[in-house]
């Protein structure tokens, strides 16, 4: 359904609780590749059977999926792991085969300063796809996210309810010029008018074919999702 193929760039967009962590998620769960997972909200995700690790030196890069799971906010962190997949002249010799990389919430990444991105960071998403490696990311605060991520992108996805148009307007440079900003308020807004909330719009960058609306993920797709919201335990809660 989403056309993405595992070493390309793929951009989701939408407000909190929009369900573009879900459609993300699905696209994930289904590449046949390596995966890794950047998990930076605290342990928000879970992969039933794969263990998260929170230390860079700690990653096996030979396992199918590498769940990380961020010990700080600090872009030195983010550094000591992006560099292992595209070090200084080209692909990290432990990662394995095809690769597409998850990131919930691209700001993160920099520290919400555009400007602040690590270098392999903007290795990954310049050079990237050519030694195979995908790039799935998202955001509800398009401005503060790396700079080529907003870039390097052949698919984009906009959720419903639609963002402000102050953050369309900003997102719809991503797309080049399939689609102008009052383009995505027209068709974003006839999209939940049509489908109601968690109703994506797909606009393909250099494809021939045309945006297209579609409904909420179905059942059977969101039974398919490997990654899960984790359940925190009491005691976290609690706290």
């Amino acid at each position: 359904m989403s056309g993405v193929r595992w070493h390309e760039r793929a951009f989701f967009a939408g407000p909190t609780e929009s369900g573009k962590s879900e459609l993300l998620n699905y696209v994930l769960s289904g590449m046949r590749c390596q995966k890794l997972l950047w998990d930076s909200k605290g342990h928000e995700w879970s992969v039933p059977g794969i263990e998260p690790v929170s230390d860079p030196a700690a990653i096996d890069w030979t396992q199918e999926w590498v769940h990380y799971v961020t010990a700080t906010t600090e872009v030195a962190e983010v550094e000591e792991v992006f560099a292992q997949i595209m070090p200084e002249g080209g692909v990290g010799a432990y990662v394995r085969g095809d690769l597409v990389i998850a990131v919930h919430e691209l700001g993160d990444l920099c520290e919400y300063k555009t400007n602040a991105c690590p270098r392999s960071v903007n290795r990954v998403l310049a050079q990237g796809g050519h030694h195979g490696i995908g790039f799935l990311g998202a955001s509800q605060e398009p401005v503060d996210i790396p700079k080529r991520a907003k870039k390097e992108i052949n698919h984009a996805f906009f959720m419903t309810p639609r963002m402000s148009r102050e953050h369309l307007k900003e997102v719809s440079s991503f797309v080049g010029e399939r689609m102008t900003a009052a383009e995505l308020v027209d068709e974003l807004d006839g999209a939940h008018g049509e489908f109601g909330d968690h109703a994506f719009l797909h606009v393909p960058r250099g494809a021939l074919q045309e945006p297209v609306c579609y409904p909420p993920l179905p059942e059977e797709n969101r039974k398919s999702t490997v990654v899960r919201r984790r359940v925190a335990h009491a005691r976290e809660r609690s706290g």
